[in-house]
């Protein structure tokens, strides 16, 4: 039976390209095997395979056993791969037993897949490095349609049932929210930081109203798709004063951090190096010096910004598609607009002092590698968003007002 799937048009050209990845996705995190592929391989009648399941597999013991698609882990060697990769970087498991074998895990990924009533969306986490370049390197920006596939889902990554939600809420009309925001990421007419902050005004008249009826909602998407096309979004930020100090400490905060909640992937750190040597940040020196460098390092990335926005655009048109976003369960929804802007601007800070270091060798290539390492290391560590978060929150930082000081340069 064939399915009716959403994907953005990118994934028609994604193939994993396996021994030629620089970034396995076979190493360096947690391999996670679901409870049927487990069963299937503690079955399978071969001496040595046998061997290397129970040297390279660990079962996960939990008070009830409930979770049973985090039912047990592949043990990392000491190169911290997955005991199962070939010295030609394939998976030992596919190359024996064939694709069926896989673990949910390992036959998903790169791809997220999501539930929206009857329908199917499936898209790509730029923590793949492939995807990366497919998703992100488009200029004209991420495209969406629908295609029919053989072979049905049987686990999403997120999943809604509209109907069983009220008819004024926004998730019984997430579909229109959904894509109007996705709208407002490609209205190129306005710098992407005003985008953001658009969306914001958008999430929180969501958020803070208690809308009646259904055709309220509709009529305050209305005025604002009104807005977006027929008015000036950017004179409603004209008098938002620029706060330095307040960026400055939220990229103290960053490049105190050292090892990043015990991450040590080498890819990552020699970005993270790049960032720190190019914003000249040293802890022994006074905080004016530092922010003094900052300053002089923001000055020259401003001056390629505009060039490089469709990136950032990609990236959050992606985001907002795969997690959908701002979905969750207790229906704080700024909650989760605080962590879209966390995502922007703690990688653009980042390329702030990338770009400071490596001067003419710094182009949308680097900026792509940046960002899939990111991803992947931070974006995919919900510990340190959450501290960053955190720290938001104990500095009334958590705000519409403050997220707009950290936009605007």
């Amino acid at each position: 039976m064939k399915e009716k799937t959403l994907h953005p048009v990118y994934m028609k050209d994604f193939k994993c390209i396996g021994p030629e990845c620089e970034d396995t996705c076979c190493a360096s995190w947690t391999i996670s095997i679901d409870k049927k592929s487990y069963k299937k391989y503690k079955k399978i009648a071969n001496p040595s395979f046998q061997k290397k399941f129970k040297e390279g597999i660990k079962r996960i013991k939990d008070s009830n056993n409930s979770n049973e698609n985090y039912y047990a882990k592949m043990k990392l060697d000491e190169k911290s791969q997955c005991s199962f990769l070939t010295d030609d970087k394939l998976c030992g498991i596919q190359q024996q037993f064939g694709e069926s074998y896989l673990c949910h895990t390992c036959s998903v990924y790169p791809r997220i897949i999501n539930k929206l009533d009857d329908n199917i969306e499936k898209s790509g986490t730029v923590s793949c490095p492939e995807i990366a370049r497919l998703a992100l390197l488009n200029k004209e920006g991420i495209q969406f349609e629908i295609i029919e596939v053989d072979k049905p889902y049987q686990k999403y990554n997120g999943e809604l049932q509209s109907n069983d939600f009220k008819l004024n809420s926004l998730e019984h009309n997430y579909w229109n929210i959904r894509f109007f925001i996705i709208e407002i990421l490609q209205e190129r007419s306005i710098k992407l930081w005003e985008r953001l902050l658009y969306i914001g005004l958008f999430v929180q008249k969501i958020q803070s109203e208690n809308y009646t009826t259904k055709s309220e909602l509709n009529n305050l998407i209305s005025t604002f798709k009104y807005n977006l096309v027929n008015s000036n979004v950017s004179d409603l930020f004209k008098q938002i004063p620029v706060n330095m100090e307040t960026q400055y400490k939220i990229l103290k905060l960053i490049a105190e951090a050292r090892q990043i909640e015990g991450i040590n992937h080498p890819k990552f750190q020699k970005h993270y190096n790049d960032f720190l040597k190019g914003i000249s940040y040293s802890s022994s020196r006074h905080d004016s010096e530092n922010l003094q460098d900052y300053k002089e390092a923001l000055r020259f990335y401003l001056e390629i910004e505009r060039e490089i926005e469709y990136i950032f655009e990609n990236y959050l048109v992606n985001y907002v598609f795969q997690t959908m976003f701002p979905l969750n369960t207790d229906g704080n929804y700024m909650r989760e607009y605080s962590y879209l802007i966390l995502h922007y601007v703690l990688i653009r800070l980042h390329l702030v002092g990338i770009k400071a270091n490596l001067e003419g060798n710094f182009n949308e290539y680097e900026i792509v590698s940046f960002i899939q390492s990111f991803s992947r290391n931070v974006g995919h560590n919900k510990g340190y968003l959450q501290k960053v978060y955190k720290f938001l929150e104990e500095n009334s930082l958590n705000n519409l007002g403050s997220y707009t000081i950290l936009l605007k340069n």
